[in-house]
């Protein structure tokens, strides 16, 4: 009775230790996924520039357009998007095609790819971006997101669906839809300049310089 007494002792004790070490795991594991959200929560962005395509006045002027951004995974090898940022309304440039309010991307710092979607134009993504911790700057006029203003565009001509959110921002390729949509409010007065979604060049009317805006950009796809 003695000798079983004592392995008794010695298995209680082991179980006991073993408790303690998957008690000290859990914790462990429930610590590092908060570190995680943390350092995910951190990575933040702004838009030196987007510049829409053909937009009428003096440059850095009539630049404004509604958005959202798309976090992808980096050289192109598969296209997925990890984060649509916001994910379920848009943001809005001033007038000079920047954004400077840092968004959060809601993915941890790394190499994405970074795409820019606006609401009269197809995807333009930037490659290979480097993110850190804190805010990162993004310039879509530039394809290595160099800081000097550069010379992309924004190409325009994608206008079907409402406009109102990332789902309903167009499906990322101009054709007869669009063109459709422009018609259906040709000659439409837009004295403000950016209610018709169709009014291209954001002047007071949406008419054949739009449409034939809309058709230089025919059959084209947002980039991936």
């Amino acid at each position: 009775m003695k000798h079983g007494g004592t392995q008794t002792k010695y298995l209680i004790a082991a179980v006991g230790i073993g408790a303690c070490l998957v008690s000290s795991a859990a914790y462990v594991s429930a610590e590092n996924v908060s570190v995680t959200a943390i350092v995910a929560s951190d990575v933040t962005a702004t838009v030196q520039w987007a510049m829409p395509q053909g937009r009428v006045g003096a440059a850095e002027t009539n630049d404004d357009s509604n958005f959202f951004l798309t976090v992808r995974t980096a050289t192109n090898g598969d296209d997925v998007v990890l984060a649509t940022a916001p994910a379920a309304t848009l943001l809005s440039a001033g007038v000079d095609g920047t954004y400077v309010i840092p968004e959060n991307l809601t993915v941890s710092p790394g190499i994405y790819d970074l795409g820019i979607k606006g609401h009269q134009h197809l995807t333009r993504v930037l490659q290979d971006v480097t993110l850190v911790s804190g805010n990162n700057v993004l310039n879509f006029t530039q394809p290595s997101n160099a800081v000097p203003k550069g010379s992309q565009v924004l190409l325009a001509g994608d206008v079907n669906g409402a406009g109102t959110s990332p789902a309903t921002l167009g499906d990322d390729v101009v054709n007869s839809v669009d063109i459709s949509t422009l018609l259906a409010v040709i000659d439409a007065d837009d004295l403000t300049g950016n209610v018709q979604r169709p009014n291209l060049n954001q002047d007071v009317v949406v008419n054949s310089v739009d449409l034939s805006l809309m058709i230089s950009n025919l059959d084209v796809e947002g980039e991936n």
